[in-house]
């Protein structure tokens, strides 16, 4: 537990030194302004600084510039930074080109100029502050290289050889790493590897050797990467890549599931459910009525599924099917195909334009389920499929979605096989970027009915 609250202090620190080398840029910047003994109002220009810096926090959360082992590379610390800069940029001048100038006292000038004067003063402090973090017990990188070839260790030997990392390496094998676990487990307690990195290099080991491997690591380990072979690298996406001392290696699904980002992900659903159920009441009214009047029985259907960490919860939707056609099979529930016999005309409608989720907003409201995510599924399937498919128990590892990358690519006769594969490709791409592309693409699809049955 020392080194989890050494790891926060840090984190922390880091976030609040940039945040007022952005606000001394800002204040920098003002300087420029002819009128600033006559004209500014000093209180007024705190407030939009304050936006300001509160809009650089943002986008550093949603850009990851706070993940930990970021923290400790300063190419990529700063390479994020300036990016967060750039966004902060581009959105405070939208703001200030909206607004009218009675309302606000920041001037264009400023915000341009702070951005290179930003950029400087984090550029600097973060080349030094990177080594300095680096040192820090919880935070320095040490890598077990999982592997028995001459790859392995020749990736193992020239991180521990470069010292611009500040790492060190060790080449193990699986069963190595395991036995070393334990061995840690024992003396140090079970928190020592959640600060330490894994990078998987066994080349084309089987398939089920990897799965477990993965499973192992991303359990116990802060990050997991993988030693992409020659043939992977054509297939594998960029945005996961992350050179350490020179070596090419991709990040795994792990620190994506307790990224900075969903912090901002959850205030962003607080939001928008709260706007979309006030927005939505005309249309859930009319469509409460037209379910009642069509169809014998409730108006809305309840049922039990799993959100993260397998958590139980009641989901609640439009109800869609004829109250006496539930279908049930040995798992207890069967899955809605196309022209389902069980399924009413206005349920046929609500379900094109899924206007049968949006009671769903309230389970986003409420924490239960996010905007987007994996599909909520009912135990008894989940247990099913985690027996059939071993990666099925990842889904778990975030929040449930309103919306999800099966939902807009798919469609309700897609097979659980290539739902766990679009599960485990948005898992494994968890961001801000894919986050609002999946929603825009959610927007596409109701409004045209397609990928619905």
């Amino acid at each position: 537990m020392v080194g989890l609250r050494e790891q926060q202090g840090v984190r922390a620190l880091s976030l609040a030194t940039d945040l007022l080398l952005y606000y001394a840029a800002l204040s920098v910047a003002t300087l420029s302004r002819w009128d600033i003994l006559t004209q500014v109002d000093f209180v007024l220009l705190q407030r939009d600084r304050l936006l300001c810096v509160v809009i650089f926090l943002l986008a550093s959360i949603m850009l990851g510039r706070l993940n930990l082992a970021r923290l400790t590379d300063r190419f990529d610390l700063i390479y994020h930074t300036l990016v967060a800069l750039a966004v902060t940029g581009v959105v405070t001048l939208v703001l200030v080109t909206l607004l009218p100038a009675e309302l606000r006292m920041i001037s264009r000038r400023e915000l341009v100029l702070s951005v290179p004067i930003a950029a400087c003063f984090l550029g600097v402090w973060q080349y030094v502050s990177a080594g300095m973090i680096s040192r820090f017990t919880s935070l320095h990188r040490l890598f077990y290289v999982v592997g028995d070839g001459d790859e392995a260790r020749r990736i193992a030997a020239e991180i521990a050889n470069e010292p611009s990392a500040f790492s060190d390496a060790v080449c193990v094998s699986f069963r190595e790493l395991k036995e070393e676990c334990q061995r840690l487990d024992a003396t140090l307690g079970p928190d020592h590897a959640s600060v330490k990195s894994v990078i998987i290099c066994t080349g084309d080991a089987q398939e089920s050797v990897l799965h477990e491997l993965l499973e192992f690591c991303e359990q116990r380990f802060r990050d997991t990467f993988v030693h992409p072979t020659l043939t992977n690298a054509l297939l594998l996406h960029h945005g996961n890549l992350m050179p350490v001392a020179g070596i090419p290696l991709v990040r795994v699904a792990g620190e994506q599931s307790s990224s900075p980002y969903l912090y901002a992900k959850r205030t962003t659903d607080v939001l928008v459910s709260l706007i979309g159920l006030t927005l939505a009441a005309p249309i859930c009214l009319v469509t409460a009525i037209a379910v009642k009047l069509t169809s014998p029985g409730p108006v809305f259907y309840a049922q039990q599924r799993l959100t993260k960490g397998g958590r139980p919860f009641t989901i609640y939707k439009f109800r869609s099917m004829r109250a006496d056609m539930e279908l049930k099979d040995a798992s207890g529930h069967v899955l809605a195909q196309r022209d389902d016999p069980r399924i009413t005309p206005v349920g046929r409608f609500i379900r094109k334009h899924r206007i049968d989720e949006i009671p769903q907003l309230y389970n986003v409201l409420v924490g239960d389920m996010s905007l987007v995510g994996p599909r909520p599924v009912w135990k008894e399937f989940y247990d099913q499929q985690r027996e059939e498919l071993p990666l099925f128990d990842r889904r778990l590892v975030v929040r449930p979605g309103l919306a999800s990358l099966s939902h807009v690519l798919g469609s309700y006769s897609s097979t659980p096989e290539d739902r766990l594969r679009y599960d485990l490709v948005y898992i494994n791409t968890l961001s801000f970027d894919v986050d609002l592309r999946v929603l825009l693409s959610t927007v596409r699809v109701v409004l045209s009915g397609r990928g619905a049955q």
